[in-house]
């Protein structure tokens, strides 16, 4: 990543100090990071990968430490901060049948996207990457509140992922069709 793109990304300007970064970088993760942002979607709606933020964050701090004044040095021209990062999410081939999604892309990237995805329909109620684990807890309009539990499998050209819900409280658990309908629709349009 170039200086510029990484200043941009951050919304900081030439003649930035360090602590000033620092504290841009920090304020960013904590509205990004997927941990974070999931509880706050409808604040956040747009998240910026945190590994983009990071990658943008050591371009900058690199240049800062080689700069004669301990500042950001001057670009090309005055960056300004983007509303999505440079290396946005890439259209991705997902759809459904019956209670199984398959996403065309290989299970880490699934799972991050998958992860992105489920954080805009409720709230993130379990994370288990190693084991391909993720629950949403949602809530239907006029209905219950469901855990939605996906278990995500690799394949050799994508990965299923396998969706259960569940009632949490007594009414009985309605179709499961609108969720991974929406799913579906955030994974491809997630850019």
């Amino acid at each position: 990543m170039e200086l510029q793109d990484a200043c941009r990304v951050l919304g900081v300007a030439v003649g930035d100090s360090e602590k000033e970064v620092k504290d841009v970088f920090r304020a960013l993760m904590r509205l990004h990071h997927p941990d974070l942002a999931a509880s706050r979607a409808s604040v956040a709606p747009k998240v910026i990968d945190p590994s983009l933020l990071t990658e943008a964050y050591s371009v900058v701090l690199e240049s800062i430490q080689t700069s004669p004044d301990g500042l950001v040095p001057v670009l090309g021209h005055q960056p300004t901060p983007l509303l999505s990062p440079p290396s946005a999410y890439p259209p991705l081939v997902a759809e459904h049948d019956g209670d199984t999604i398959w996403i065309e892309a290989p299970p880490d990237e699934a799972y991050q996207r998958l992860l992105d995805s489920a954080a805009t329909l409720g709230g993130i109620g379990h994370v288990d990457r190693n084991l391909g684990l993720l629950e949403v807890i949602v809530r239907f309009e006029g209905g219950p509140s469901c855990s939605v539990l996906m278990t995500l499998q690799g394949r050799a050209h994508g990965t299923d992922v396998f969706c259960e819900m569940e009632s949490i409280e007594a009414d009985p658990t309605p179709s499961i069709r609108p969720v991974l309908e929406s799913l579906v629709e955030q994974l491809a349009s997630r850019t």
